[in-house]
C-alpha cells in the first residue's frame, strides 16, 4: 500500500482499525466464549455443597447475552448461570438466616470461578494478539 506524506497518518489509522477488528475482537469473543464453558463447567463439577442433592450442579450453563454494548462494539458477552435452580444462588453463596433462628453456612462457589477467569481472561487475550 503506497501512500503520500500528508496521508500518512490516515493509512496508520485504518491499519489499526483494521487489526482491532480483525484480531483483537476476535481473540476477545473466542477467549469469552471459552472462559463462559470453562465456568459453566467448573461451577458444574459442584463444591461443599453437592452432598445434599446434586440437583443445583448439574443445572449450570452459558449464554449469549444480546444488547446494544455488543452490537456496537462488537464484543460479545456471555451469563453463566443456573437454568433452574436460579433463586438459591444467593442464599448458598451468602449464607442465609434460617427458620429456626440461626444462620446456615455460605458455601462460596461462584466468586472463586469469578476471580480466576478474570484473571484468565486478560491472559489468553494478550496470548492470542500476540499470536
Amino acid at each position: 500500500m503506497r501512500t503520500s506524506i500528508d496521508g500518512l497518518g490516515d493509512a496508520i489509522m485504518s491499519q489499526l482499525e483494521e487489526w482491532n477488528e480483525n484480531t483483537v475482537k476476535r481473540a476477545a469473543n473466542e477467549t469469552f466464549e471459552e472462559l463462559a464453558a470453562m465456568a459453566a463447567g467448573e461451577l458444574k463439577k459442584g463444591g461443599p455443597y453437592t452432598k445434599r442433592t446434586g440437583r443445583y450442579a448439574k443445572d449450570w450453563t452459558y449464554d449469549q447475552r444480546t444488547s446494544r454494548a455488543s452490537v456496537i462494539t462488537g464484543i460479545n458477552s456471555y451469563s453463566v448461570h443456573n437454568k433452574n435452580h436460579y433463586q438459591i444462588i444467593h442464599l448458598l453463596e451468602k449464607g442465609h438466616q434460617s427458620r429456626n433462628g440461626g444462620r446456615v453456612r455460605a458455601f462460596e462457589h461462584v466468586g472463586p470461578v469469578n476471580d480466576t477467569l478474570g484473571e484468565l481472561a486478560v491472559q489468553k487475550i494478550a496470548q492470542k494478539v500476540r499470536g
